[in-house]
């Protein structure tokens, strides 16, 4: 055999080996958690144990705090899309906001910050293409009202 033929798959062994460290090793602030321990407040918070997290990157219609009964309905309809796919989901993990200190980032509301993916898809994504939920990060919000 020539060299080349001991290179190249030397080569790919550590690329892959290599892809397979880089998607799994952890990631600072990442919760594996499992679906029992997820309690679904509306569209875009949860609680996990006694903590409020946000949600980024997406924006869910309000319940409680409804503009108008529409958006009080899509909110309920929202919560119930976000608890169905954490229940189908396999592979639940949170990212949580975290400052270079490593403390975790709240907002005004003291709420948790946090990305949240369902079998590695980011939950802002499957809200949003369910029309359950606008993309998000500050700024001023839509009316869910007609």
């Amino acid at each position: 055999m020539t060299f080349r033929h001991h290179i190249l798959p030397a080569a790919l062994t550590l690329l892959l080996a290599f892809s397979l460290y880089t998607v799994m090793k952890p990631q600072p602030g990442a919760l594996l958690l499992r679906a029992t321990q997820i309690y679904v407040i509306d569209g875009d918070r949860i609680r996990v144990d006694a903590q409020t997290i946000r949600l980024t990157g997406f924006n869910a219609p309000e319940i409680r705090s409804a503009a108008c009964e529409a958006e009080r309905i899509t909110g309920i309809k929202a919560k119930d899309h976000l608890r169905g796919l954490i229940d189908r989901a396999r592979d639940l993990r949170l990212i949580l906001r975290l400052k270079r200190d490593g403390t975790q980032v709240t907002d005004r509301y003291r709420r948790h910050l946090a990305r949240f993916l369902l079998d590695e898809h980011d939950i802002a994504d499957l809200m949003v293409n369910a029309d359950l939920a606008e993309p998000y990060s500050g700024g001023t919000r839509r009316s869910w009202c007609p």
